[in-house]
């Protein structure tokens, strides 16, 4: 599946927190409608955001009697195996009654970069940017061939999540991140 459908899927509060609920759970699988109550949705919504979860490579779903459980999924060979590892470690810690993580705004800061790469239109820039090191704007409009107003705001979100540099101004051109950061870094490697 394609890195962008993949951060996509957990490109959204909820499922973030579902993904977080299931990966921390003492417990091996868990029923839609644990994970439904959980969350505050209904059985039928949470099975929507559960198989958006599950096909995008995140979980395993199956049928047990008369419940489906998910799990989360064990394979590292896909982007979204590679980049649940890295998030297992970047959730909160549950607490003793195994509650939601506090309004904290720990899903944020991981969403805002998580948006970066859930667009088709980012992922080409950053690939261009990964393979050329550093491109100016009338370049890499020419390589990605986006309007300029297009690719103005794809930028900005890229630059607001700290995945590009903003080099323009001083008319080096943009670049990856050089920042380190544990989760860009995964999604980087997944490009």
């Amino acid at each position: 599946m394609e890195l962008w459908n993949v951060c996509r899927a957990i490109n959204n509060p909820v499922r973030l927190e579902m993904l977080r609920f299931i990966a921390q759970s003492p417990v091996q699988a868990l029923n839609v409608l644990q994970v439904g109550d959980f969350v505050g949705l209904q059985k039928a919504a949470a099975s929507q955001y559960l198989k958006l979860l599950a096909t995008a490579g995140f979980l395993n779903v199956e049928r047990s009697g008369k419940f489906v459980v998910c799990s989360c999924s064990k394979s590292l060979e896909t982007s979204a195996g590679i980049i649940y590892e890295k998030l297992k470690t970047l959730f909160p810690k549950p607490n003793r009654v195994f509650a939601m993580a506090p309004k904290s705004g720990w899903q944020d800061e991981l969403l805002l970069k998580i948006n970066a790469f859930s667009f088709p239109s980012r992922i080409l820039i950053l690939q261009e940017l990964l393979q050329h090191e550093r491109l100016g704007f009338e370049q890499l409009q020419l390589k990605v061939k986006l309007p300029p107003k297009t690719l103005k705001r794809q930028f900005g979100i890229l630059i607001s999540a700290g995945v590009v540099d903003p080099q323009e101004s001083t008319g080096t051109g943009y670049r990856l991140s050089t920042q380190k950061d544990c989760l860009l870094d995964v999604l980087v490697k997944c490009l």
